[in-house]
């Protein structure tokens, strides 16, 4: 099942340049039904399930036990998956779908190193999450994870911001999972590939698994177990290594110019979009502006969807409003920053029906220019 996120907000429109910016934000839904955005990329998508969870449940007692069995392992998981960057796509009982949103660029070798980190911090924690199980009277769990590196279409339904992979990407990284062994991490070969590229290939170590005739994996050589390195003081060079490169990174963003600082401005109102486009390029920003939301979406999509580090926008537009983009700008960028540009009274509504934005990212019209550039400004040295 996917997360239970808020619906999205549709808009009353006619013709551009007639539709009423005044319309109640309660309007009717569409039925819920999945919506390809047109947007193809290249991610890291894992998968971990429980090993022999029918015959561990059928020792439970009681649905509330078996509830609490599933809710221990799939909340202790999803927190470690937040904390390597990762997304969870889904969960389907014994099952949870992830993927990791910065391995869209294959530059960024930290974040395929996350997702080694991840699997094995998932492995360690292992025993961690046996005690809590055994503290609520409940069998251990042992569990398997695979990963796999490759294009995916992201799509998402229409009234929520509910997020879904398809592809063989996603399809392949399945196959392979039950090629794991017990709290064992496995990565197919176009995962392995990337990560050979790296520095830090040869701190960690990879055996290849023989498959036989398995169906899922016609040729040899494709799947790769992945072990930590345990040896203290290696490990100790490794962290430091990585330390280093967190420190270059970080160094490289404070030294960032206000011109490589990418805004994307969208707003159907010409002249506002005209004046605001000013205001910010005064400063010295990068803008690229556009008055019809369809478009500027077709442009997002065809980006790195890394490329924008700020996009500004009205929340009533024909078409497309702003909280429909941002649905499908967090698909593609979950960690984006968004502001909202708003003339609505009922704000404090609109935050209560969308929790995922902040009250201070809501600027409400008009907006003084030094108010625009000051809050521009505290993204920029973020």
């Amino acid at each position: 099942m996917t997360s239970n996120d808020s619906s999205p907000l549709t808009s009353g429109q006619n013709s551009k340049g007639n539709h009423n910016k005044s319309d109640n934000f309660h309007s009717s839904l569409d039925n819920e039904q999945i919506t390809f955005i047109n947007y193809t990329h290249s991610y890291c998508v894992c998968i971990i399930d429980i090993v022999n969870s029918t015959e561990n449940t059928s020792q439970i007692m009681g649905s509330e036990q078996i509830r609490k069995y599933y809710s221990i392992f799939l909340n202790t998981m999803a927190s470690i998956i937040k904390n390597y960057n990762g997304k969870v796509i889904k969960n389907a009982g014994d099952c949870l779908i992830y993927y990791f949103p910065k391995t869209v660029n294959s530059t960024n070798v930290l974040s395929f190193q996350d997702v080694l980190d991840c699997g094995l911090a998932m492995i360690e924690a292992n025993h961690i999450l046996n005690s809590n199980l055994d503290k609520n009277s409940l069998p251990p769990i042992n569990y398997r994870i695979s990963g796999n590196y490759g294009k995916v279409e992201l799509a998402i339904s229409t009234n929520s911001n509910n997020v879904d992979l398809f592809g063989p990407t996603v399809n392949i990284c399945s196959k392979i999972n039950h090629l794991a062994s017990s709290n064992e991490m496995v990565i197919h070969k176009d995962l392995y590939d990337v990560i050979k590229k790296t520095s830090y290939y040869n701190d960690y170590g990879f055996t290849e698994i023989s498959h036989g005739n398995d169906k899922y994996c016609v040729y040899p050589g494709l799947i790769y177990s992945v072990q930590k390195i345990y040896n203290i003081d290696e490990q100790a060079e490794i962290d430091e290594k990585r330390r280093l490169i967190h420190e270059e990174i970080q160094q490289n963003k404070n030294n960032k110019s206000n011109s490589s600082f990418n805004i994307l401005l969208i707003d159907d109102d010409e002249d506002i979009l005209f004046t605001f486009v000013t205001i910010i390029e005064s400063a010295g920003y990068h803008v690229t502006s556009f008055s019809d939301p369809y478009q500027a979406l077709s442009h997002f999509s065809q980006m790195d969807p890394y490329h924008y580090d700020l996009v500004i926008m009205d929340i009533r537009m024909p078409g497309l409003n702003g909280i429909q983009l941002y649905s499908k700008f967090k698909v593609m960028n979950p960690d984006l920053k968004v502001f909202i540009l708003s003339a609505l009274d009922a704000i404090d509504e609109l935050l209560s029906i969308f929790p995922e934005i902040k009250g201070s990212d809501i600027l409400r019209k008009p907006i003084e220019p030094h108010d625009l550039l000051a809050k521009v400004k505290i993204v920029s040295r973020l």
